[in-house]
This record gives C-alpha cells, structure tokens and sequence, in this order.
C-alpha cells in the first residue's frame, strides 16, 4: 500500500496545481469584470467561486472512485 501511495504523488499534486490555477484564474477574470464594470468585490468572489468548481468536481470523483476500489 505504501508504494502505490509513493507512484501516485504527482497525481495528487496535479489536483492542489488544478485548484490554484483554477482560483487565480478566476480572481484575474473577477478583478479585470470588476473594472470593467464597477461591480467590487462581485467579480472577484464570483469569480473565484466559479473557477474553483472544476477543480472540486475532480477531487470529488476520484475520492469516490478511490472508496470504491
């Protein structure tokens, strides 16, 4: 059990990488709305929530596919 948790740590990195990608992504998305059309902080918090969403889907699968195994 130990080696497979060894194999597989890139593969958990790849999620937290998914998930800060997703989030600074989503906060230049909101700030640059926010800007464009005077609506602070709605933009950033939608922004960051929306972005994030992926990244959450993804860890949720696994975490289930994971169970089942």
């Amino acid at each position: 059990m130990a080696e497979q948790d060894n194999q597989n740590w890139g593969h958990y990195l790849a999620y937290g990488l998914q998930m800060a990608v997703g989030v600074v992504l989503g906060y230049f998305a909101g700030r640059w709305f926010d800007r464009r059309f005077h609506a602070e902080p709605w933009g950033v918090l939608a922004g960051t929530l929306l972005a994030s969403r992926p990244g959450c889907n993804l860890l949720i699968k696994d975490a289930i596919r994971i169970n089942k195994d």
